[in-house]
């Protein structure tokens, strides 16, 4: 399997470049503004507005008790000429002297703010957490926070507490994205049982991206759920056609021991694609071609492996292959002009398909084209055997003359034989 290996699965996007202003979501309405400084720390007595995130609230205005606000109001001064290093100190001495929740929220603040302007944020994440455990924050402002604490200890390899805080953020409305970060952090630990559920809920509603059906295709193999797997790899050859994507997907189709003309067909597919690679794929293809009467492919096919291998002496069955397919092409070519005054002089259907079969392993796809309509037509496709390969064959004929139009018709006439379904739907896939 192409992406069987956790070193393949990375962390969501929502943890990549969290800036400052991710980090201060929750309390950004706190920036303590120069003029609102001497109105909230001028005096013990002059009550500190609320922060505009609890500004909505009906309690009462609340105030800085004096020794705290002795603190603050340096702190403020200190945070607002950008020095962040005296601003903390000052706001964690505040703290220190807190009593009262209001006091203790409004140096957290500060501190939250501090720490990040500093970039520090495990230090901010924990100063939230203790803003968590006050009373006096709005809960909706609690609400908001597990978003960024999720991010934050995600990134920071905290997986557990950014488990705890993706679930809260899920809890509390975080749909798609929340589902997402909790699926990577799971996944990065290779807890795929709880990773790709996870995953499921984010993708609800959504199409997946190449790395989410990558990470899907890893855990589904992980868990041994064939059926999902196919599905997933359907997605990926259909969206995101790549070598890999195929041959995992043919290694799919054939572990359920399907019709070899369906096997055939998929092989035609990697093989106009260039996606063959190994000796077992072309012998495996040239063995089914010369099976169902096609030489000519089967002699393209081994010699495509012979000159991809190289100076590599070929093996028996290849160098028996080649003489063999070569034998039987050269006779279809010396035969091709009697072969074809014959079916046209007959009322077989079957004769003209077979006839339209050499014709695509001689490389005249149009005369295979019209040779196979032909032998479909109604008073002739009675001789047909398989009428769903003969499509396909037809199929393939008109995509070599790039007539993708009537190839889709072709390759959509197939696939209600549930035989040659998967092989008509991975080449429809190509027509758009």
């Amino acid at each position: 399997m192409n992406d069987a290996s956790g070193g393949r699965i990375t962390g969501s996007r929502a943890w990549r470049g969290i800036g400052l202003a991710a980090c201060l979501a929750v309390v950004a309405a706190t920036t303590f503004a120069p003029a609102a400084a001497e109105a909230q720390y001028g005096s013990s007595s002059t009550p500190a507005p609320a922060p505009a995130a609890a500004s909505k609230s009906k309690t009462p205005p609340q105030s800085v008790s004096a020794e705290v606000g002795k603190k603050l109001k340096p702190a403020q001064e200190a945070l607002q000429k950008n020095d962040y290093d005296t601003g903390l100190a000052l706001a964690k001495e505040a703290l220190a002297l807190a009593q009262k929740p209001y006091d203790k929220e409004m140096a957290l603040r500060m501190m939250a703010f501090a720490n990040g302007r500093k970039q520090d944020y495990l230090a901010y994440a924990q100063t939230l957490e203790q803003l968590n455990e006050l009373d006096t924050v709005p809960v909706e402002e609690k609400d908001k926070s597990y978003k960024t604490l999720a991010q934050i200890y995600g990134q920071k390899a905290d997986y557990e507490k950014s488990i705890s805080y993706s679930k809260r953020w899920i809890e509390t409305g975080g749909g798609a994205d929340a589902y997402d970060l909790l699926a990577s952090v799971y996944m990065i630990q290779k807890d795929c049982k709880n990773g790709v559920a996870a995953l499921e809920q984010a993708l609800v509603g959504r199409e997946p991206t190449e790395t989410q059906l990558k990470q899907q295709n890893y855990c589904y193999y992980q868990l041994g759920d064939k059926p999902k797997r196919t599905g997933v790899m359907e997605q990926l050859v259909r969206r995101f056609l790549k070598r890999d994507y195929f041959i995992d997907l043919l290694n799919l189709y054939q572990d359920a021991n399907p019709d070899e003309r369906l096997t055939l067909n998929l092989y035609r597919f990697g093989f106009d694609r260039d996606y063959l690679a190994r000796e077992n794929e072309f012998v495996e293809f040239a063995e089914l071609a010369v099976k169902v009467g096609s030489p000519a492919e089967a002699q393209a096919a081994i010699e495509k492996w012979l000159a991809k291998a190289g100076a590599a002496k070929p093996s028996e069955r290849v160098s028996e292959l080649l003489k063999q397919s070569r034998r039987g092409a050269a006779d279809d070519k010396a035969q091709i002009a009697t072969l074809d005054k014959q079916a046209r002089a007959g009322t077989n259907g079957g004769a003209d398909v077979a006839l339209g079969l050499a014709y695509l392993g001689l490389g005249q796809y149009d005369k295979a084209a019209e040779a196979i309509r032909r032998g479909l037509t109604p008073e002739r496709v009675h001789g047909v055997k398989r009428v769903d390969d003969a499509n396909m064959t037809l199929g393939i004929a008109f995509m070599k003359q790039q007539k993708k139009d009537e190839a889709a018709k072709a390759f959509t006439a197939a696939r209600a034989d549930a035989r040659m379904a998967h092989a008509a739907d991975v080449w429809l896939w190509s027509t758009t």
